[in-house]
């Protein structure tokens, strides 16, 4: 191992930067298949919304002052009228409709009432209820830029202003093996064995970091067997487990070494995920994380979120920030990152957390990164987020 462990921050940085490097061009998908997807180019409208003066509420369309004559319906769905409104008339609409030419207010339902085959108000005071045409969005106008996430939300805007088709970043696609000769796949371990807790896990929680759904892969504690696993990953990232450290059973680092991958980040001066490791060959990148399951999700959550938001063309996210609700010593070098959970009174640690356990995180609300020297109760801490919360 050549020098110091990379301090946290400067790693997610560089992770980011290495994701960033491997941005891929855009790619055309319909619509309905970018939701979740990061946008490649700009977006813009390809029609006006709404794309006529319609009415705000069920009602009349009215000219004029009242009381006003009765003319056929007009109903949301219905091609705009030509025919103009004269003033002294007055049409029942819906919400959406298309207002008739000649239209100077839309009075609400619950406003006026037909009396004697007339419209009388019996509300003063009035509002148009109008919605003019492109009030919401013009043509052309620019919806969102590159880089912005599609959201629910964002999808329908998009689909409200007639896009059909939008150019995103390709997802990159992921492999992940789980390292060790201990792990099993079912039921109740042995002594001196553990259950397999990432493959059914890892590949959802880098899904939620914005990457494709990945396979998942058991390899034997063996030079040759994880040397193959990673130089013939046709994937564009590859995320392990186990083989990190430097026993006689880890054999990750002189794997990457016989393949020909640059280390990117040697270790991160955090506790747990210290032996945390990124690597790169060409354009595939390799996320190496501890055996232990919590040093392995704190490594997932403080280098695979930037590493797939750079590859997928997102800035980096800042760190959160939280008051920690009790004393946290921490008299050794480097961070120490904590499970919390949200309370009125702060951010309070979770029980039974260790680089061995899970039941602390599986609890928490998110993580909190306690510098060396620890904090009082109170202190303001950074924390991050959790994918699956």
């Amino acid at each position: 191992m050549n020098g110091d462990p990379v301090q946290w921050a400067d790693a997610r940085a560089a992770a980011h930067a290495a994701g960033a490097a491997l941005c891929e061009l855009g790619v055309r998908v319909d619509l309905a298949d970018g939701l979740g997807r990061v946008l490649a180019s700009d977006l813009t409208a390809s029609g006006a919304v709404p794309g006529h003066d319609g009415a705000a509420m069920d009602g009349w369309a009215v000219a004029g002052e009242g009381p006003w004559s009765l003319g056929a319906a007009i109903v949301a769905g219905a091609a705009p009228s030509a025919e103009r409104l004269d003033a002294g008339r007055a049409r029942p609409i819906t919400t959406g409709a298309p207002i008739p030419p000649g239209t100077t207010s839309v009075v609400r339902s619950e406003d006026a009432d037909v009396v004697d085959g007339r419209l009388v108000r019996h509300t003063v005071g009035i509002r148009r209820h109008v919605r003019p045409a492109a009030e919401e969005v013009s043509v052309g106008e620019l919806l969102f830029a590159a880089g912005t996430v599609l959201t629910p939300p964002r999808i329908a805007l998009a689909a409200a202003s007639g896009v059909d088709d939008l150019d995103v970043v390709p997802a990159p696609t992921v492999r992940v093996a789980v390292l060790g000769d201990e792990i099993v796949g079912r039921g109740v371990p042995e002594p001196g064995r553990v259950r397999d807790v990432f493959t059914m896990t890892l590949p959802a929680v880098l899904q939620g970091f914005g990457a494709s759904t990945g396979t998942a892969v058991r390899v034997s504690d063996d030079l040759a067997a994880t040397e193959r696993v990673l130089g013939d990953a046709a994937e564009r990232l590859v995320v392990t487990t186990g083989g990190t450290a430097g026993s006689s059973t880890d054999h990750v680092r002189g794997a990457l070494g016989r393949i020909g991958a640059e280390l990117v980040v040697d270790r991160v001066d955090v506790r747990p995920g210290r032996p945390t490791m990124l690597a790169r060959r060409g354009r595939t990148l390799y996320l190496c994380l501890p055996g232990n399951p919590m040093a392995a999700m704190v490594g997932a959550v403080l280098l695979g979120g930037p590493l797939v938001a750079g590859m997928t063309g997102r800035a980096l996210d800042e760190p959160g920030r939280v008051a920690i609700a009790a004393d946290v010593p921490n008299e050794r070098s480097g961070a120490l990152v904590l499970a919390y959970r949200s309370t009125p009174d702060g951010a309070v640690p979770t029980t039974h957390q260790s680089p061995a356990m899970l039941r602390g995180l599986a609890d928490a609300d998110g993580l909190a990164v306690v510098e060396a020297g620890g904090v009082r109760a109170g202190a303001v801490v950074p924390s991050l987020r959790l994918p699956w919360t």
